[in-house]
């Protein structure tokens, strides 16, 4: 017993001697010698260690941060519950909480719908895009049995028909037509096959109520390249961005010719300011915080839309460009309804578009009510 309480101390005076110098001697390696700092957070910090201890539990289907992170089969990571209570809710569905909170999104998204008609909006149409385990459940651990009626499928059924379109049934079809992932192993996002489809089936469903516009259609694109990336979000959870990886599709969509009908000009702009701030190609934009406009001259439509949406709709934004001549975009949860009004009377779209994660669809902002004036 003594042996074994010797060894303890000794291992432990010996890592507390090790750990110091080897943040100092990473630092020095890295050229961030001036950046030093001599305070015990910093000295005697593990995440040097963090990937290879992550990798350890990882192996044996453990997750250090099970609140943000879970490990599935085949190398497949989903989120936590930290998020949305992401996890729960995809073992129970709707919970009684929810189910008051749709009941009220129904409510205010048939006033936005009336309050857009009256101020001269075309449609007004929510995209509900649909979240992995959605489209991949056969890869979530063995202890996650997806509901049989999921909260989404709640919300659905207490908002007005006309305002959602629901892509996820067209998602999960185009899953069984391609060989390739719609989503990446390692991160809590899709890639832009998946965002293709999933636009593609929103265009469908609006070419239904207005007629004369042109729109691309699900199979127009194919799968140009498969390439290695570095790993996402939920492998950086772990600390093993530089351990795992992942693979990203591209596609292209080619018109009567043999030009991508994806790679046309586009300008952007800060709307507030009228500021032009890029002007190379048609590429993915991160979400805005603040009002961006996209002007796209060659684009299907000479239609200006609103769109408001979350970090799903950024692998969607060079669709839309290549759509409509004039999106104007940024993060709902950047708004208010206040907001959201004035940049409809100051943009007068032609069309106003919500798109959310299904996760996000059940969130409080989406029982916000018009402004009364």
């Amino acid at each position: 017993m003594k042996k074994m309480a010797y060894r303890f101390v000794l291992s432990f005076l010996i890592l507390i001697a090790v750990v110091p110098a080897i943040n100092l001697g990473l630092k020095i390696l890295r050229h961030q010698s001036n950046t030093i700092t001599w305070n015990k957070a910093a000295l005697y910090s593990l995440d040097f260690a963090l990937p290879w201890i992550s990798n350890i539990f990882y192996q044996a289907g453990i997750s250090l941060a099970p609140d943000q992170v879970v490990i599935g089969k085949d190398d497949w990571l989903y989120l936590g519950d930290r998020y949305a209570n992401e996890l729960s809710v995809t073992r129970t569905g709707a919970s009684p909480q929810d189910i008051v909170a749709v009941q009220k999104i129904g409510i205010a998204t048939k006033a936005w719908a009336d309050w857009m008609h009256g101020h001269g909006v075309q449609a007004f149409k929510i995209m509900l895009f649909p979240t992995k385990q959605t489209i991949y459940p056969e890869f979530l651990p063995a202890w996650v049995k997806p509901a049989t009626h999921s909260a989404a499928d709640t919300l659905l059924s207490n908002t007005a028909p006309g305002v959602y379109v629901d892509t996820r049934a067209a998602v999960k079809a185009a899953k069984e037509h391609f060989s390739v992932p719609l989503y990446y192993k390692t991160d809590s996002h899709w890639n832009s096959l998946a965002a293709w489809i999933a636009f593609a089936a929103f265009t469908k469903e609006l070419n239904r109520v207005e007629a004369g516009m042109q729109f691309f259609a699900a199979e127009d694109a194919e799968v140009a390249a498969v390439n290695e990336r570095i790993a996402g979000d939920l492998a950086n959870f772990l600390g093993m961005t530089a351990i795992l990886h992942d693979k990203d599709v591209y596609i292209k969509v080619l018109g009567t010719t043999q030009f991508d009908q994806l790679q046309i000009p586009t300008e952007q702009y800060d709307f507030n300011s009228g500021k032009l701030l890029a002007s190379e190609g048609n590429p993915q934009i991160a979400t805005p915080r603040l009002a961006m406009l996209i002007k796209s001259k060659k684009a299907l439509n000479q239609k200006r839309v609103l769109w408001l949406h979350d970090s799903y709709g950024v692998a969607v934004t060079p669709y839309m460009a290549a759509t409509f001549s004039e999106t104007l975009h940024l993060h709902y949860d950047a708004t208010t309804p206040e907001l959201l009004a004035d940049l409809v009377q100051r943009f007068k779209p032609d069309f106003v578009f919500i798109s959310v994660v299904e996760r996000q669809a059940r969130m409080d902002w989406f029982s916000n009510l018009p402004p009364k004036h």
